[in-house]
């Protein structure tokens, strides 16, 4: 595998600048604006390897959470926007909601599920993206497999996009709006057997699957404008020989769209992030780093890049535990949006089961029994709540993420890759939050948490091995 990796240039020295914040506004549970302020003038004393600059305009929160089957509060929905979660993926099974072929040209569907969660998730102020999977037995061999008329997966995906537009005309209850359509569940997948258990089976007929989005595509878009329409999230991983995933699949759909002409078919690239190929990929970064070369291969290096599914276990028979779990969470978001994912949806609320399927944030699926990994993502989006990546830093043996606000307030993720490290910071004045929140603590020049111990002008952090924790100037 080739992988981009940046050259650091060493700098001794530069400056963090921000003027005094306002009083704003956060979801509940966010650190006050204060805690997030950069002092005048503060200057770290860091290495600086040259990044691109991401801070945007605006902000779009990139904290999601998967909620398949149901969306609403039993189903977590509340627990999971009062910790921050701002994006939903779902799914929309084809097979639940037109059981029946269409006589004549007549189709009948059923879209009472979908009317209910798109309403919770307005009403929470969620952003869905929505899974197209599982087609009727009357449409197609396979449950997520190529179809006998693609004609009737048109009318089926054209019909529910024009039912969640919100224009006012043939819309759903309360006119919640869906803008993101994905097709297929890792379409990547060349294996008939997990095809039968409705796995896409997309991975040797890419051609098949460029024709499908050039058909579906343009009448999505014709019907709502702002529909984004994407190739359903890949796996990218566990490649054949030994795997069921076709490891040329993705670019060879970009290639049968017709490579940058692809754009007028999808509106984002997505794919799926789990730790199971640390040789391969030690961390998101790569692996998405990866999937991007193959975007700029193919002229498509400008879609946005999405993440509806990562996760990561808790299970001690895996060589986990819920402190490890909360740990790689942070650190996977923290690392995906360095490389410019634009969301991120952590999978799941509850576990899908034992072992390497316990990747919930809550145990027995309970919503009284949190597990630490809800507190770290809490944690992590009301920190960084309003506050886009800006640049990453080198600490000798350690990582540092910086993310500001519009009014220059910036937060650093930091923590320690060696058994420890220290971040040593210009200014007087510093607070450390944990990685599962609770009270700031205050460094001082000196005082007590000065890993240096000296009146010197600097603040030196201690940083813990893999145990993320976010930094900010005092007022």
């Amino acid at each position: 595998m080739s992988f981009l990796r940046l050259l650091p240039i060493f700098i001794l020295l530069f400056a963090l600048t921000g003027p005094a914040p306002a009083a704003g506004h956060g979801p509940s549970g966010a650190l006050p604006p204060d805690t997030l302020a950069a002092e005048p003038a503060v200057t770290h004393l860091i290495y600086l390897p040259v990044m691109p600059n991401r801070l945007a305009s605006g902000y779009k929160s990139p904290f999601g959470i998967v909620m398949y089957t149901a969306v609403g509060d039993e189903a977590g929905q509340a627990k999971m926007r009062a910790a921050g979660a701002h994006w939903i993926t779902t799914d929309l099974n084809w097979i639940d909601v037109e059981p029946n072929p269409p006589v004549g040209n007549v189709h009948t569907y059923s879209w009472t599920s979908l009317d209910v969660d798109a309403a919770n998730a307005q009403l929470a102020g969620n952003e869905v993206y929505v899974l197209i999977n599982r087609n009727p037995t009357w449409a197609s061999a396979y449950l997520s497999g190529p179809l006998t008329n693609t004609a009737h997966l048109v009318a089926f995906a054209t019909a529910a996009v024009e039912r969640y537009d919100g224009d006012g005309v043939n819309d759903a209850p309360g006119h919640p709006i869906i803008r993101y359509w994905s097709f297929y569940a890792e379409p990547d997948n060349g294996d008939v057997g997990a095809a039968l258990h409705g796995k896409g089976y997309w991975g040797h007929n890419p051609g098949g699957y460029a024709d499908m989005l050039m058909q579906v595509s343009p009448a999505m878009h014709a019907a709502n404008p702002q529909t984004k329409v994407l190739i359903g999230g890949v796996a990218y991983d566990s490649f054949e020989p030994g795997g069921p995933f076709v490891r040329s699949f993705l670019g060879n759909t970009l290639a049968a769209l017709g490579n940058a002409a692809a754009v007028n078919y999808i509106d984002a690239i997505a794919f799926h992030y789990y730790p199971i190929n640390l040789g391969t990929w030690p961390s998101i970064r790569e692996k998405g780093l990866e999937i991007r070369g193959i975007m700029n291969a193919h002229g498509v290096g400008q879609l946005e890049l999405v993440v509806p599914e990562m996760g990561y276990w808790s299970a001690e028979s895996n060589g986990s535990n819920e402190l490890t779990q909360a740990r790689t969470l942070v650190q996977m978001y923290v690392k995906g949006i360095s490389i410019g994912i634009s969301h991120l949806d952590w999978y799941a609320v509850f576990d899908d089961g034992g072992g390497m399927e316990a990747h919930g944030l809550f145990s027995n699926n309970n919503l009284n029994q949190p597990k630490q990994a809800y507190s770290a993502y809490k944690t992590l989006a009301t920190t960084l709540y309003g506050l886009n990546y800006n640049r990453t830093f080198y600490i000798s043996g350690g990582e540092a993420y910086v993310f500001r606000a519009p009014d220059g307030r910036e937060v650093v993720v930091a923590w320690a890759t060696a058994s420890s490290a220290t971040a040593q910071l210009l200014g007087g004045c510093w607070r450390k939050t944990d990685l599962l929140g609770g009270a700031a603590t205050v460094i001082g020049d000196g005082a007590g948490g000065d890993a240096d111990g000296h009146v010197n002008g600097q603040v030196g952090v201690a940083l813990t091995q893999n145990h993320p924790i976010y930094i900010a100037a005092c007022n």
